[in-house]
């Protein structure tokens, strides 16, 4: 017997699964967004983690592969930048080869002795006053010179002195003055004074105000930073005319020497120049470092005769001259970065012989001519080895050379060219003393007049003259 089925219990029971799959499908579905979500986390979290873990790797890697670091010795570090360590390292050893000698005067030297003068400003007679024996007073008896000595010492004091302007009546009743102009301030420091300020501040690179503490302290002088700044604002009006006869000599030169150095003004980078001879120096201040700041200086192609010895800053080499030479001494001091870089390899030491020989060979023939041809055939052979296993500082060197190596050894034709760029950097380094003892420079004025200055007193000792006197010739 057929009984009969309730459909609509069946459509109920029906409804019912299929609402609760569609709750489940809706709580997997919730579930699977809230997983993918924590998923984009976790994989931005492992991004950030690698990134970190990389950064840590970095740093810990020159700890277990130490990189040597860079100094004066060996790189183009100055010394104002080098850490305690490397200072004292430095002071104690040299790129110059041991030669086997003792230090100081070699046999056969000629000493040089302080000799006793002609005419002593004081002489004071030291005697016995009393007879040892019997007590007698000696005074009355004139002593015989058994010995003499002389000490040499100085007065720091000031010199006042007074000018009188005197008139004169003639018997004709005429009354006779000599031209004088009268002072606002009739008391008014010499020439001396001013170039004794001048010479501080330019020279031994005091600042301002220790060279107020020095003239009242030593001279019992009081003067203000105003007069002082005065003092070498005048002295520099001089010495601008003067730089600019440096200027047009040293355009004439034949060989001549380049440099240029970041300082700051009132906190501001800018960047000094120098061009120098054996006879001349000229610096100046410039925005930049490129070569349109020695066209500024001398005009378009001014140094198209003059052969140019420099470092290997690219700025030289787009200048038009007669010739360039770089700097062998700032070769040996990068070559020895790549001999500490890596020990196990003789690249660098090779090259360094090399260039040694060269500079060794100029300094033993000073006035012969040397065909090159043997020099860079040698240089050549080094240049073109394989280098790929080495660190990227090593291709580095090697491919700026084989730009350069045209500009190499051009000191062996020409004995006139240096193999060093040393007179240019001792020339400019005067700045990087200011700056360590007075900070730099609080305005352009302040810094044309500190350029234009050294570049006449520089010039001077050159030329076997006082810096004092060339000093005192401005004031």
């Amino acid at each position: 017997m057929n009984q009969q089925v309730d459909i609509e219990k069946y459509l109920e029971e029906f409804r019912a699964e299929i609402g609760q799959l569609n709750k489940t499908v809706k709580d997997l579905s919730d579930d699977n967004a809230r997983l993918y979500r924590r998923v984009e986390a976790q994989n931005v979290e492992i991004q950030s983690l690698k990134s970190e873990n990389n950064d840590l790797r970095g740093r810990l890697s020159k700890y277990e592969d130490p990189q040597p670091p860079k100094n004066s010795g060996n790189s183009s570090v100055p010394p104002s930048k080098e850490s305690m360590g490397d200072e004292i390292r430095r002071r104690t050893s040299s790129l110059r080869e041991k030669s086997g000698r003792n230090p100081g005067g070699q046999p056969g030297h000629e000493g040089n002795t302080r000799k006793m003068s002609e005419q002593p400003d004081e002489t004071e007679n030291i005697q016995p006053n009393y007879c040892r024996e019997c007590g007698r007073e000696l005074s009355d008896i004139e002593g015989v010179e058994e010995y003499r000595e002389e000490c040499v010492g100085v007065r720091i004091i000031p010199v006042v002195k007074r000018l009188r302007f005197l008139k004169k009546t003639c018997t004709c009743g005429c009354c006779n003055r000599v031209e004088y102009t009268r002072r606002k301030n009739p008391v008014y420091l010499s020439s001396g004074i001013r170039a004794l300020v001048v010479y501080l501040n330019i020279v031994m690179c005091m600042p301002y105000n220790r060279i107020k503490s020095f003239l009242h302290d030593v001279m019992r002088i009081d003067l203000s930073e105003g007069s002082i700044r005065n003092f070498i604002e005048r002295a520099g009006d001089k010495a601008d005319a003067i730089c600019d006869r440096i200027a047009s000599e040293l355009v004439k030169s034949p060989v001549a020497g380049a440099d240029e150095s970041g300082f700051y003004i009132n906190g501001k980078l800018n960047w000094a120049w120098i061009l120098q001879n054996p006879r001349l120096t000229l610096t100046w201040i410039a925005k930049g470092r490129g070569a349109k700041e020695m066209d500024d200086r001398f005009g378009q192609n001014a140094l198209e005769n003059t052969v140019l010895t420099t470092d290997r800053h690219s700025a030289y080499f787009s200048m038009k001259v007669k010739g360039h030479q770089i700097c062998i001494a700032h070769l040996l001091r990068n070559l020895n970065y790549l001999n500490d870089l890596d020990r196990n390899q003789n690249w660098s030491s090779r090259l360094q012989e090399l260039l040694r020989k060269a500079v060794h060979w100029r300094n033993t023939n000073p006035e012969t001519v040397d065909d090159t041809t043997t020099w860079t055939k040698s240089l050549d052979r080094l240049l073109n080895e394989n280098l790929d296993k080495f660190k990227k500082p090593f291709r580095q060197i090697r491919n700026s050379l084989r730009k350069l190596k045209d500009h190499v050894f051009l000191f062996l034709k020409d004995p006139r060219v240096p193999s060093h760029n040393n007179a240019s950097e001792g020339g400019i380094r005067i700045l990087k003393v200011k700056q360590k003892r007075s900070g730099g420079f609080r305005s352009q004025n302040g810094a044309e007049d500190f350029m234009a200055i050294h570049s006449v007193a520089d010039s001077a000792k050159k030329n076997n003259f006082s810096r004092w006197n060339a000093i005192l010739a401005l004031v």
